[in-house]
């Protein structure tokens, strides 16, 4: 009888710890049982390259993001380079996904490290594109391109419309190549080559469409007379790396491509400065294709760092 007491008191005792152990957990602090927390989603981190007031910009694209995050229940990350060539290293890093880019540097990643181009913005206007343009004073005696030798020119390295297009459209007039070639100035934004205009600093300035309106309607009494005028290319569009253009790629183009279809995706576009985004191929950058073929050799004028995107014959 006393064995058997003993017995069922040591029983007793076990069944105790057990549930002790169960209800206060084990010794590293976690519950028997107990599901384990599923760690955060890694944010997406998408890349921007300021283009004019780097505050206002962040502001805008800060709404934007803020909104792709919800709706894609991870956090969003902003990551500001200062340069293209920040954003080319970050994309071989890994330390972006993804980018808002200018054309030129779109076909650079592209290029480069096989990046997707995915989407493009249309502004409120309904323009999705825009062009280059070489622009004087509208008082200027200059009413030429040819009349630019030995002038000054303020360019926006690395873009399109403030620095390949013009070039080009200089060696068309023949004076890049001749004596008295043109002076270019780097300034490091379009509205910063506008403002060094029109502060007399430069002869002439080259930079995109969209900006120089947008110069003018907030100087009006400060008119610029149009010397020179490129084709149309894709406004900043959406470029993904490769490894992850199936995934996350995909997701963000679905998000972006549908904000227009909800009262809060239209009310983010607006603050960002759009209506809708697009979808978008690296076949839209044509004419960036035919200004490099027309540029040849001249490349490495530029002030490019690297080679130039080879040349693609399936885009036309």
């Amino acid at each position: 009888m006393k064995s058997q007491l003993i017995i069922l008191a040591a029983v007793v005792l076990a069944i105790i710890v057990g549930l002790s152990m169960f209800f206060e957990g084990s010794p590293d602090g976690s519950s028997p049982g107990a599901a384990t927390a599923p760690a955060p989603p890694e944010p997406v981190r998408i890349g921007v390259i300021p283009e004019r007031d780097i505050f206002v910009m962040r502001r805008r694209q800060e709404i934007l993001a803020d909104y792709i995050a919800k709706q894609l229940g991870r956090p969003v990350q902003l990551v500001t380079g200062n340069s293209y060539a920040t954003v080319l290293r970050d994309f071989e890093e890994k330390k972006i996904d993804s980018a808002l880019l200018g054309s030129l540097v779109a076909v650079l990643c592209v290029d480069r490290l096989d990046a997707k181009v995915m989407l493009k913005t249309e502004l409120r206007d309904g323009r999705s594109t825009y062009h280059g343009v070489i622009c004087v004073p509208e008082d200027s005696p200059i009413t030429s391109v040819k009349q630019l030798a030995g002038q000054s020119v303020a360019m926006v390295r690395t873009t399109t419309g403030g620095n390949l297009f013009p070039f080009v459209e200089m060696m068309r007039a023949g004076i890049m190549q001749g004596q008295d070639p043109p002076r270019i100035v780097w300034a490091g934004t379009h509205d910063d080559a506008l403002d060094v205009m029109s502060r007399g600093l430069t002869s002439a300035a080259a930079a995109k469409n969209l900006r120089v309106e947008a110069w003018q309607r907030a100087n009006p009494d400060k008119p610029i007379r149009i010397l020179a005028r490129s084709g149309e290319v894709p406004e900043n569009s959406l470029v993904v790396r490769s490894d992850v253009a199936d995934t996350i790629g995909a997701e963000l183009a679905r998000v972006m491509l549908e904000m227009d279809k909800s009262a809060d995706g239209r009310t983010a576009l607006a603050e960002y400065g759009a209506t809708r985004f697009l979808p978008c191929g690296i076949e839209d950058y044509h004419v960036i294709y035919e200004l490099l073929e027309e540029l040849g050799d001249g490349w490495s004028q530029l002030g490019v760092e690297g080679p130039a995107p080879r040349l693609r014959r399936d885009v036309r």
